[in-house]
């Protein structure tokens, strides 16, 4: 994919990599942090070493953690027509907890403007990136299911060019790839940093996951680096089935979560439960 992660970091509390230069950035002005009321404080014994990356952002961070609060379950392949998108259900949704040097899971406004999550697609095994693939030439939506058995091998460079003949590169994966922050409450009237993706669509029918990174965007203080997005951490969903169209068992019914981020704006498609 575009966005490769310069070090590997565990999907929990977040630390800075051995070896791993940091970035030499901080966000401009006073940072003034929030405590989340109500929201489980960590021992701050058993935390980390504080991460060198946020700390240089704001002294009064110690650790992250990115947690993926709303898993993809299922979704129907959709074709090539905008028309016929047909979105993962439930929408994922994942949470950033940032903490203080006292264990306090806090909000930092100033920090969170300059994060994003990107996703791509992924084979369930989590060996071959499966974003853009190669496919038949000419392949439409009815044939696209027997051509997804027959050919589907990931393709990792969007500039790479397919050299069999009779082949073509295809987005596999349709949407929206990158969220950025909304500072919501949760169904349980908890504050928090949330990412949604609502509208991910998938073309070949199979198993997969997503893979999210968490994405440093380049800001006016980073006056000693390249100005260049750059990867913190990145997490897997667990797998999730696409189906033909025939095989689909229908949508999920929206989640509480879905619906308690709708009603504060997030453009979140909620399914009327029928009574």
């Amino acid at each position: 994919s575009y966005f490769q992660p310069p070090r590997e970091v565990a999907p929990s509390l977040g630390g800075m990599a051995a070896g791993t230069r940091p970035l030499e950035t901080r966000v401009p002005g006073t940072s003034t942090l929030e405590i989340i009321h109500g929201a489980s404080r960590l021992d701050p014994r058993s935390l980390p070493p504080p991460d060198e990356f946020i700390s240089q952002i704001n002294p009064q961070l110690r650790a992250f953690k990115m947690l993926i609060v709303q898993q993809p379950i299922r979704a129907r392949m959709c074709g090539s027509s905008d028309k016929d998108w047909r979105p993962v259900s439930p929408p994922p949704v994942l949470k950033l907890v940032l903490y203080d040097h006292d264990g306090n899971p806090v909000i930092d406004n100033s920090f969170m403007q300059y994060l994003v999550i990107h996703t791509t697609l992924w084979k369930d095994d989590q060996e071959e990136e499966l974003t853009v693939v190669e496919l038949p030439h000419n392949t439409n939506s009815k044939r696209i299911s027997a051509a997804a058995k027959s050919r589907k091998r990931g393709v990792t460079q969007f500039g790479f060019k397919a050299i069999e003949p009779g082949l073509e590169l295809e987005n596999n994966l349709l949407g929206d790839y990158t969220a950025s922050s909304s500072i919501v409450e949760d169904e349980t009237g908890e504050r928090g940093c949330f990412f949604v993706f609502p509208n991910l669509s998938i073309r070949l029918e199979g198993r997969y996951r997503f893979r999210f990174s968490l994405i440093k965007l380049p800001s006016m203080g980073d006056y000693e680096q390249p100005m260049m997005p750059k990867c913190i951490s990145h997490i897997f969903s667990d797998p999730f089935d696409v189906y033909s169209i025939k095989t689909f068992p229908g949508m999920i019914e929206s989640t509480a979560l879905s619906r308690a981020l709708a009603q504060q704006g997030l453009k979140i498609p909620i399914r009327n439960t029928q009574d």
